[in-house]
């Protein structure tokens, strides 16, 4: 009660010494005329007893009020800061999941109505409801598994000097994200020293073209409705084809190359001659039901990916080989979650949400044993070899998008985004996982020179973590 306030000008004097606030600005705030002002917030309270003093040596003890708040303090420092995001000076989320759980997390205002006491105390009128408390939030995050990930990220950063890095990884039974790291990063206790992109969580927030880590849903697309089968050769031009009026190169140039060689030896030519047997109507549909066009609403920044309009032939041509549509890593991570279990289950952030199953059936089991095969084939003996593990059976694919230049209207050289999807073990799906390296600086610039050698560490090291038996050496 400012009004009712004695010697001020003693009371502020004495204040200053210890909050920071200069004399002049406490009076200014002590005469503004409010019914209630705050003389000071975030106060260390080892200067309590000392202020407790100041208030009843001034007589204004009974009309003054301490009240004690809590500051949210970051122990891991950036560990998990692009996904938890921080709150600011007043308590409120501003970023990541303190932002979206704001209300749950937070206790909810209200007005209450008080009676004010004789000796400056205050008894309420208004029933104070049990609903206004914060309640606890528990994440799927496994902070084991959120740690390998931190670790591996800085070690790509070191190598690579790329502009931004996304790792993710899911258990692929309840799609429960156990791990989630971001480059550039930043400490939330001091976000304010920090530029605002390096706050964001790119697995959700930026959308890349894929590359070739779409190439196996489209030859597999093309596998269930039986416009191809298995060994059969595909003639690819010794590298090179025309489309539409552009021609398209594969990196390493083969004459012909088997269908299962289509995949494993990531041609490009190849995979265009199969999608050429895809209609508008087999491409929504593939896109449908691996929830390639869709938002989880799980993460706060998530952005819904772009998907071209297939009624032009080009467009199924050039998407088959992961161009002209963009995707975050989450959903890539989903997909493929798809082709080692058969089934979209929505990737689940917090252990409240129970999980759930958006799709299953996706193909038939005989097109998802070849898928398995071939994709287990990559890392043994394909682009991905650099990702093969001595102990763990891992099947994926690798992904080198050239980036986009609006300054020229063509495709750079130079900057690319690296790529490394699947899952592990493969003889038995438990996990899915992507990493994604966005700009890297260097020669040899590929997914599977960048991505899959980090790929091979994440599986034995997570793998190793939940202690699950060799099953390379099992056999």
């Amino acid at each position: 009660f400012p009004s009712q306030l004695s010697n001020k000008e003693e009371l502020a004097r004495r204040l200053s010494a210890v909050l920071g606030v200069s004399e002049e600005q406490i009076l200014e705030r002590l005469d503004s005329g409010k019914k209630f002002v705050w003389v000071a917030r975030n106060i260390d309270k080892d200067y309590l007893p000392y202020i407790k003093a100041v208030l009843k040596e001034t007589g204004n003890d009974r009309v003054t009020g301490i009240e004690e708040d809590f500051k949210r303090v970051y122990p891991h420092s950036s560990l998990l800061a692009n996904l938890l995001g921080f709150v600011g000076a007043e308590g409120k989320g501003l970023e990541g999941l303190e932002y979206k759980l704001e209300p749950i997390i937070q206790p909810k205002e209200i007005k209450v109505l008080f009676f004010a006491t004789a000796k400056g105390g205050r008894l309420p009128i208004t029933p104070i409801s049990d609903d206004t408390e914060p309640k606890d939030v528990y994440l799927t995050i496994d902070l084991g598994v959120q740690t390998i990930l931190e670790d591996i990220k800085d070690k790509i950063a070191r190598q690579w000097n790329p502009d931004r890095i996304g790792l993710l990884v899911m258990d692929a039974r309840s799609g429960d994200i156990l791990g989630i790291a971001n480059y550039p990063s930043y400490d939330p206790n001091n976000y304010q020293k920090y530029p605002p992109q390096h706050r964001k969580n790119y697995v959700v927030s930026d959308l890349f073209e894929p590359g070739s880590v779409m190439k196996p849903f489209f030859i597999g697309q093309a596998l269930e409705k039986g416009y191809v089968k298995p060994g059969m050769v595909i003639d690819t031009e010794n590298g090179k084809t025309e489309v539409f009026g552009r021609y398209v190169k594969d990196v390493h140039p083969y004459k012909s190359l088997t269908l299962e060689g289509v995949l494993i030896k990531s041609s490009n030519v190849g995979t265009i001659k199969v999608a050429r047997f895809l209609s508008k109507r087999d491409v929504q549909e593939l896109m449908e039901k691996f929830h390639f066009n869709d938002e989880f609403h799980i993460l706060p920044g998530e952005v819904k990916p772009k998907l071209p309009n297939f009624n032009y032939p080009a467009n199924i041509l050039y998407a088959g080989i992961g161009q002209g549509m963009a995707s975050n890593l989450l959903n890539l991570c989903v997909a493929f979650n798809g082709l080692a279990t058969n089934k979209i289950v929505k990737p689940r952030i917090l252990l409240s949400e129970e999980p759930k199953v958006l799709k299953e059936g996706l193909f038939s089991e005989k097109t998802l044993k070849w898928l398995h095969e071939n994709l287990r084939r990559v890392v043994e003996e394909g682009t991905a070899t650099r990702a093969r593990s001595e102990y763990f059976t891992i099947a994926g694919k690798t992904g080198t998008s050239q980036k986009f230049d609006f300054s020229t209207g063509k495709y750079s050289r130079e900057k690319v985004v690296a790529y490394f999807v699947g899952y592990f073990p493969a003889s038995d799906p438990k996990f899915v996982a992507g990493i994604m390296v966005d700009n890297p600086r260097g020669p040899n610039l590929y997914g599977g020179t960048v991505a899959a050698p980090y790929f091979k560490e994440l599986v034995e090291r997570v793998a190793y973590y939940y202690r699950l038996e060799p099953d390379k050496l099992s056999k």
